[in-house]
């Protein structure tokens, strides 16, 4: 059988130090109360009048980090915009853009983003949902249009008249390296 010991004073009267030894199981689900209230009643709070409520608030308004801007690609800002357009946007017969439409216009933006030093194109609605992307530089005129059914469509002349023209390319087929080429001039 276990030997009882309780806690003994080691101190003289009057002290708050306690020494603990081996507690009994049934005494051990009173320790941390007791370790608790101990620390609670030896701890002296401040004086009311040294505390001062706006101690730190200068500190907090000069030190906090600045975090930087969320930078959105102006082409995608712009297609977050015709997406808030609907029904009649254009007169009694246009719509808004579908959901999946937005989808694939961002996702395009993107890809173009990521090719880095391309021409950037005007972005634009029409009336029957279709987001368009439009360049005019010296060396192309390129309009290329997401409608939400998976496929996109595009079609582009040089002034020499080389054409680039595809009417259903699948949903993350890149645009053909050679055209490629002419937005980055």
């Amino acid at each position: 059988m276990i030997s009882e010991r309780r806690a003994t004073r080691t101190t003289t009267p009057g002290s708050s130090v306690l020494a603990v030894g081996v507690f009994s199981s049934r005494d051990r689900r009173h320790l941390m109360p007791f370790i608790a209230l101990s620390a609670l009643l030896t701890t002296t709070p401040p004086a009311a009048s040294a505390i001062d409520p706006h101690r730190f608030e200068s500190t907090a308004l000069t030190t906090r980090p600045t975090l930087p801007a969320f930078r959105e690609c102006a082409l995608i800002k712009r297609i977050r915009e015709l997406a808030t357009y609907q029904v009649g946007w254009d007169g009694p017969e246009s719509v808004g853009p579908t959901i999946e439409t937005v989808k694939q216009a961002i996702d395009f933006a993107r890809q173009l983003q990521a090719l880095g030093d391309v021409a950037q194109p005007y972005v634009s609605l029409a009336n029957d949902g279709e987001i368009n992307f439009y360049w005019k530089t010296p060396r192309l005129a390129l309009d290329l249009g997401f409608t939400g059914t998976g496929r996109y469509s595009y079609y582009g002349e040089t002034p020499d008249g080389a054409e680039f023209a595809e009417d259903g390319a699948e949903i993350g087929q890149p645009l053909p390296p050679d055209l490629i080429a002419v937005l980055r001039a």
